[in-house]
Formats: C-alpha cells, sequence, structure tokens
C-alpha cells in the first residue's frame, strides 16, 4: 500500500470515528504511507475551528488532531456537505481544503493505484 485515504462520514462527537480516522491518518504519516482524510457528510464537523468540546462535553477535540496530518497529509472537506451544514470556509480549521465533487472525483482517480480507502 502506497497510500491511504481515509473516509470519515459521522460527527466527531457520540463516535469514535472522526478520532480514530484522524489517528490510522498520523499513524500511516508517521510510517511515511502518504495519507489524507476525506470528510464528507456530518463528518464535515471535525474541521470546524474553535471546538470547545473539553470544556461543554468533557471530551478531548478533534480540532487539535487535524492540524497533526498537516503539512504532510491533506484534510479534505467536501464542499456540498459544508454547505448544507450551513458553514464555509471561514468556519473551518486552517488545515482543511475544500473540494468540490469534481475535485472529489478527480483525487479518488489519481489516487486509484495502490491505495487504500478506508471509510472509517
Amino acid at each position: 500500500m502506497e497510500s491511504a485515504t481515509i473516509i470519515i462520514d459521522r460527527a466527531p462527537y457520540g463516535y469514535e470515528d472522526a478520532f480514530s480516522g484522524l489517528y490510522v491518518c498520523i499513524a500511516c504519516l508517521n510510517k511515511h504511507v502518504d495519507s489524507d482524510v476525506l470528510l464528507l457528510g456530518d463528518g464535515v464537523y471535525a474541521a470546524l475551528e474553535g471546538q470547545d468540546s473539553e470544556n461543554r462535553i468533557k471530551f478531548p477535540s478533534v480540532e487539535e488532531l487535524t492540524y497533526l496530518i498537516f503539512p504532510e497529509g491533506s484534510l479534505f472537506v467536501h464542499e456540498k456537505s459544508l454547505r448544507e451544514r450551513g458553514f464555509d470556509e471561514e468556519d473551518l480549521v486552517e488545515a482543511a481544503e475544500i473540494i468540490t465533487d469534481k475535485e472529489l472525483q478527480e483525487i479518488i482517480i489519481s489516487k486509484s493505484h495502490n491505495i487504500a480507502f478506508l471509510r472509517i
């Protein structure tokens, strides 16, 4: 496996998906495997800036993890999913990169050789 794209489509709190996905990406990058995270659906909540989960729900923030994959890995945020939830680019962490449906397709096509797509 030369690269991995971790797909997260669930909200970051109440499930372990976002934490697990980001940690898998960090572990892959530490082993020099080209890795990215793709946030779709409710997964886009993981890229919101200013999360206060430690004070509000006594749960570690995934926001800090998003910075640990940058700059070696990318944090892709699906534009349509983001807009459907009433957010825009200014609401996201600095490491996030918004992608359109067409860019999503191009990413999948460009990484279709020796890649693992992991839906967490």
